[in-house]
């Protein structure tokens, strides 16, 4: 019995003392005049780099979303490409949410990026999160 308890006792403190904490930011805004929203999961990295990302985003309040694959530095800016290479973004951390630029596959068009950071609520970081897992799966399922 002690030995099980011990054991126990073992599992919960290396999983409680080594798990990842995961943040979640929504942001709403524009590309050019177009209404945007973007959800943004940042993750602890193992390795001790800069934090793992993944996202998805969307035009308007649509049901189609964008996965995003995500690269960051330790200086706040992003390098986050459309999923089959659709466009990019590249944004910034600012006071209060992203600023940057969409740019198009061929490099031709950049249009200016400007995103607030919106309150999450439980129920729609439920919704994002169906959303992300959803739009991931259909990307990446054979």
């Amino acid at each position: 019995m002690k030995f099980l308890i011990s054991c126990t006792c073992c599992f919960l403190f290396f999983t409680i003392g080594f798990a990842q904490e995961v943040k979640t930011t929504f942001y709403t805004g524009k590309v050019n005049n177009r209404s945007v929203r973007l959800y943004l999961k940042e993750e602890g990295n193992d390795c001790g780099a800069t934090p793992l990302y993944s996202g998805i985003y969307q035009y308007g309040n649509g049901k189609n979303w964008i996965e995003l694959l995500i690269q960051s530095d330790e200086k706040g800016r992003f390098g986050m490409t459309e999923y089959r290479f659709t466009g990019m973004l590249i944004l910034k951390k600012t006071p209060g949410g992203l600023e940057g630029i969409w740019v198009s596959p061929d490099g031709k068009t950049q249009l200016k990026v400007v995103l607030e950071k919106q309150a999450l609520s439980p129920k729609l970081k439920e919704e994002l999160e169906e959303g992300l897992e959803r739009t991931h799966y259909e990307n990446y399922d054979c």
